[in-house]
């Protein structure tokens, strides 16, 4: 009886042992999912909704330089403001971090607005035109590019929360089998303590 015991008593140490680990790699595997889950979000807003902002006010900016190059009483002064005023929201466009197609079209657009400030200069404004309006048509191919990666980043998170709700379940399911055989365990030391226990039947 005593060797079936210490048997019992070894393989209820080894489950709950295992019960340990599996906490604790849960645990370890549930933090590097929330970290990443938070770098996705992070980068769902800083780089694709903020830069989304930068899109939509250079777009505006542009139409208003392109009434600007076509108006009869044309004034170099504002134009070379409205220039100026790009090129603000492109320097904060520049720090976010660019996909490799986002950053070959953003370069093809810092190229349209130099061009446009030396055809001004240079009085060339049917030239100036002709390239704004090139650059009007970057920025709507920069603005599909966000919503391209936006909607990669967002199933990003939305995989990697699946993944943590089906490792949760997992786990469950694994925690209860582990209960259950420790509940038979216990079971049968009972009944194997049970039925060797000495009857006297000498008693009257």
């Amino acid at each position: 009886m005593w060797t079936f015991t210490v048997k019992n008593k070894i393989k209820a140490a080894m489950l709950f042992f295992s019960v340990l680990c599996l906490v604790m790699l849960t645990n370890i595997q549930e933090q590097h999912l929330v970290k990443r889950i938070n770098e996705s979000v992070t980068s769902l807003y800083s780089d694709r909704l903020v830069v989304a902002d930068y899109i939509h006010q250079l777009s505006n900016r542009m139409e208003k330089l392109l009434v600007l190059l076509s108006a009869p009483q044309y004034s170099s002064k504002d134009v070379n403001l409205e220039l100026d005023k790009i090129k603000q929201i492109t320097t904060l466009y520049e720090k976010t971090v660019l996909t490799d197609k986002e950053n070959v079209n953003f370069n093809t657009f810092k190229i349209y607005i130099q061009q446009i400030a030396q055809n001004v200069n240079a009085t060339d404004h049917a030239k100036a035109i002709e390239i704004s309006k090139q650059a009007r048509q970057t920025l709507e191919t920069l603005s599909s590019i966000q919503l391209e990666e936006g909607k990669v980043k967002l199933d990003e998170v939305i995989s990697m929360t699946s993944r943590s709700r089906l490792m949760s379940y997992i786990e469950i399911v694994i925690l209860i089998v582990i209960a259950i055989l420790i509940q038979i365990l216990v079971f049968s030391a009972k009944v194997e303590m049970g039925a060797k226990v000495p009857k006297d039947h000498n008693l009257n």
